[in-house]
């Protein structure tokens, strides 16, 4: 935009020094004289005497340069008036643009709690989370996220971080009774690959977290829980994940059905609605943010959060109507108005519209089916799993 409006400045410029170029100031100015015959001054009585010696054609031709040259003043006028509104819209765009980086810089600042007093936000089977966790994983999911900490998201961010630090006390715990261990050298690798992902140098990581005041310790312990967690659903998941020839064929012919079917790709966030404090604001953030994917992952309730929200390709109506009516009065890319369904509010993204007399879709491989299959069965298993957890555990809530 800065570039297309200064552009456009020298263009205008350029236009402006064109008119001053066309202006001749000397016969300007004596066009001017000219027209005040009735002066006292002994200059432009002469000039008086003159004009009216001269033939009407030529008082014919000195009024037509008058005119144009009114014209040319005008034009400069209103050039120039163009050029200063110009100058003006590009002043007041940098003004802003430097005040949203301000006010974005100052939501992403490190966050402290209690000013750093000890407070207990929850007990896990009797393990603590504490303000002081609480504080290093909030600024951990600003830093990692950029999504900034405000009125807006408050409430939210808090809510999915307490979530997050519970269940990795649950994950822990239940890793040790099968007796898993993450070794040392496994959380150093985690580490070095993260730098590596991120483009980081071996280190660096350490020193971008003390900046974004994240303990170090933390950020390990939630590596350790992810790591545990992995080993845990791997060891006991081996008997329910089993992808038969028939399970390939069924699913095969779902998809052949599909491709012959209306349908559009949605993705959701879905929070329980006495968690639903503040939600609107969230769509709000949504239509200026891209990020739909990064919220879901961090807001969801659903299942679906773990793949960012997507639900895939819907076929037409297999969603509530309530849910697809909504969908479906929205552009490709639009996000709805939170909307109360049951027990849940949903927040859902049109993301593309499958028309079968349009478009085409390549039928995938067999291992592509095989692979979506077990991961399915996975991921079925390993929401069942933390679901059981949470249900036995003893979890206090103090905040």
């Amino acid at each position: 935009m800065q570039k297309l409006i200064l552009l456009a400045s020298i263009a205008l410029l350029c236009n402006i020094n064109s008119v001053l170029a066309q202006l001749n100031m000397q016969q300007l100015d004596s066009s001017i004289r000219a027209a005040q015959p009735n002066t006292n001054s002994i200059m432009f009585r002469r000039n008086a005497e003159e004009y009216r010696n001269l033939t009407d054609a030529q008082k014919a031709d000195i009024e037509k340069q008058r005119e144009q040259m009114r014209k040319q003043a005008e034009e400069y006028a209103r050039k120039r008036a163009e050029y200063e509104r110009y100058q003006a819209q590009l002043e007041a765009q940098r003004r802003a643009e430097e005040e949203a980086a301000r006010k974005r810089a100052e939501e992403l600042k490190p966050i402290t709690l209690y000013e750093n007093k000890l407070k207990i936000y929850a007990l896990v089977n009797g393990e603590p989370i504490t303000s002081s966790d609480m504080q290093s994983r909030i600024n951990a999911f600003i830093l990692t996220t950029g999504i900034p900490y405000n009125a807006k998201t408050k409430t939210m961010i808090t809510n999915r971080v307490l979530q997050g630090a519970i269940d990795e006390k649950l994950k822990i715990q239940e890793a040790k009774k099968n007796n898993i261990i993450v070794s040392r050298k496994e959380i150093n690798q985690a580490v070095l690959n993260f730098e590596k992902a991120n483009g980081m140098q071996p280190g660096q990581l350490r020193q971008a977290l003390a900046q974004g005041n994240v303990q170090m310790n933390v950020w390990t312990g939630q590596i350790e829980s992810d790591l545990a967690w992995r080993k845990l659903i791997s060891q006991q998941s081996r008997s329910y994940i089993n992808v038969g020839e028939n399970d390939i064929q069924r699913a095969f012919d779902d998809i052949r059905k599909d491709m012959k079917t209306q349908k559009f790709m949605v993705s959701e966030i879905v929070v329980n609605k006495k968690d639903a404090k503040d939600l609107r604001p969230l769509s709000e953030v949504l239509r200026q943010d891209s990020r739909f994917e990064l919220y879901a992952m961090q807001f969801s309730q659903s299942p679906s959060a773990a793949n960012g929200g997507h639900l895939g390709w819907v076929l037409k109506g297999r969603l509530p109507a309530t849910l697809e009516n909504a969908v479906l009065s929205l552009q490709e890319g639009g996000v709805t108005d939170p909307i109360l369904y049951g027990s849940d509010y949903y927040i859902l993204k049109l993301e593309k519209i499958f028309n079968p007399k349009t478009d085409t879709n390549k039928l995938p491989s067999k291992k592509e089916v095989r692979n979506y299959l077990e991961n399915k069965k996975l991921e079925e298993y390993a929401i069942k799993y933390m679901k059981d957890l949470r249900n036995k555990a003893l979890i206090e809530k103090k905040i």
